[in-house]
């Protein structure tokens, strides 16, 4: 099992492999765009731990619950601020190791990243998919060093 730290230089490992086939097959990404991926893949290199007490849960629940109070006190909306709340607490509820290690959960759950830049700016879902495969990438490379890939 790789720690918190390690599982950040995985996703970086990973994501500078995930750079090099987007950069050489399909298009070059401008540095706003790389940061962007970098920061989703290591994000989601961490994501699969945030059913236990480590670096992925502080810096989720952390995100979680600035966003529900921006939520809250700043757009005044609470029924979608209650919504995610349910949404936050499920990871915990799960055994390690369960759901949020699961190949079908790398694939599923990084899916809305696919609708963002069309609701973002208007854009295609072709432009949705270089941020969803970042954070598939970042996903696997956690599954892969805690050698439930193999």
């Amino acid at each position: 099992m790789a720690s918190g730290k390690r599982h950040i230089i995985g996703g970086f490992v990973f994501f500078w492999l995930f750079l090099t086939i987007l950069s050489n097959f399909f298009f070059i990404p401008s540095v706003m765009e790389i940061i962007i991926f970098a920061a989703i893949a290591v994000m989601f290199s961490l994501w699969p731990d945030v059913d236990i007490k480590s670096l992925g849960q502080k810096v989720f629940y952390t995100i979680f619950f600035i966003t529900d109070t921006t939520l809250i006190f700043y757009f005044k909306d609470y029924k979608t601020a209650a919504f995610f709340g349910l949404l936050i607490i499920l990871p915990v509820l799960a055994k390690h190791r369960g759901w949020t290690h699961s190949k079908i959960t790398a694939v599923l759950l990084p899916t809305p990243l696919l609708l963002v830049p069309m609701y973002a700016y208007e854009g295609t879902l072709m432009e949705g998919l270089p941020y969803y495969f970042s954070a598939v990438t970042g996903y696997f490379s956690h599954l892969f060093f805690d050698k439930k890939l193999i």
